[in-house]
């Protein structure tokens, strides 16, 4: 047999140089174009996801719980008063929608408002304390607060004083509240007040459309006390 038969079979010739070049810059071209369209959508996903970010935080709702005795002038006598206040407070820059509160004592949900008030004063301070009170639950302007439980300390400063000296026992031992919330783009946290650490992200608070509101429960306990004394 001749050396000359070629090898590539009878009646194929071998590809010419010049098409296998024209294949590999083809296959080359391709490869780089699929790349340079990965690199694009990682690169737009990463934008993405930074803008979205960004609205996140123009938006972001902080909510700070403040519970305990305080002066503050009483509006309608223009006089320094002392109260006992819990008041949730939007230190945040976007709505927050305060879906879930509630109070507690020594872990324990406060279900009697009857036990709560007695957890934050004594009897005899109750006896001489106005009330003012309202719902918990609701949205909550960045930079407004809402109070649900306010008390005006009324009788002798010096029971009052007595009472944070510990006369009577540890003054609000184990009172607590907490606060489940949710921004416009429904991120929600968790937040207490005796936690004393940054809110935590949480999947929801909730069916969106119900909330849980232990100080209305206790609004809605005093209004059945009241009609029931009638």
């Amino acid at each position: 047999m001749s050396d000359d038969v070629p090898t590539v079979g009878v009646g194929l010739k071998a590809p010419h140089v010049s098409l296998l070049k024209r294949i590999d810059v083809g296959l080359m071209t391709g490869i780089l174009a699929l790349v340079l369209s990965f690199v694009g959508i990682i690169t737009a996903l990463a934008t993405y996801q930074l803008e979205e970010r960004t609205q996140k935080a123009l938006v972001l709702p902080i909510v700070d719980i403040d519970l305990g005795y305080l002066s503050k002038i009483d509006p309608a006598t223009d006089t320094t008063r002392s109260y006992f206040e819990v008041s949730l407070n939007n230190v945040g820059a976007g709505l927050a929608h305060i879906q879930s509160v509630t109070p507690r004592i020594k872990g324990e949900p406060a279900t009697d408002y009857e036990a709560f008030d007695l957890s934050i004063m004594t009897g005899r301070m109750r006896s001489w304390a106005t009330l003012t009170d309202a719902p918990a639950t609701g949205f909550v302007r960045a930079g407004e607060h809402v109070t649900p439980l306010s008390y005006r300390i009324g009788g002798s400063s010096g029971d009052l004083q007595a009472y944070l000296n510990g006369q009577w026992g540890t003054p609000m031992e184990g009172v607590d509240v907490d606060v489940c919330y949710c921004s416009v783009f429904d991120d929600c946290w968790t937040v207490s007040f005796l936690d004393r650490k940054q809110p935590k992200p949480v999947r929801s608070c909730g069916i969106s459309d119900q909330t849980v509101d232990g100080f209305q429960d206790f609004i809605d306990q005093r209004t059945a006390a009241r009609q029931s004394s009638e």
